[in-house]
């Protein structure tokens, strides 16, 4: 009796080992169905940094730019960027253009939130869905003209 009992604590520590081997690393976001609040909620914050360390490198760049012999003046960077292939360079505005935009549609929501209004659930996807449609006529705009 000892004996089996025995064997049996051992495969179920055998069997507990293995499932643990296979379980996913926690958080595991692939359970959970997208919705727009966190998913906006993150958009903002990853745009937030793409926009502050875009700006934080230019600046760095354009503060150490002389030092290394380098020319960022208007017009050397207006000629740099005339030089880009069209979809390279479109692509790159959208990317800036996309990410300035809804950071700053999404922080006025935020403010308006801070206010008290549309923090219900309908209110949240309703100014979401704006902040979504004003992003897009701004990117096409800032992209294109």
């Amino acid at each position: 009796v000892a004996t089996a009992q025995r064997r049996t604590e051992e495969s179920q520590k055998t069997i507990a080992e293995r499932a643990q081997k296979n379980r996913p690393v926690s958080p595991n976001l692939g359970i959970y169905q997208p919705q727009m609040s966190w998913v906006l909620s993150g958009l903002h914050r990853n745009t937030g940094v793409l926009v502050a360390g875009g700006a934080y490198l230019f600046t760095v760049g354009f503060g150490l730019a002389p030092v290394f012999g380098v020319d960022l003046s208007s017009v050397a960077v207006a000629g740099a960027l005339a030089s880009l292939p069209a979809p390279l360079m479109l692509g790159t505005k959208a990317l800036i253009a996309s990410s300035l935009s809804f950071h700053c549609f999404n922080g006025i929501r935020h403010l308006w939130w801070d206010t008290g209004r549309s923090v219900s659930n309908k209110g949240v996807f309703n100014t979401g869905y704006a902040v979504l449609g004003a992003t897009a006529l701004a990117t096409g705009y800032l992209t294109f003209f």
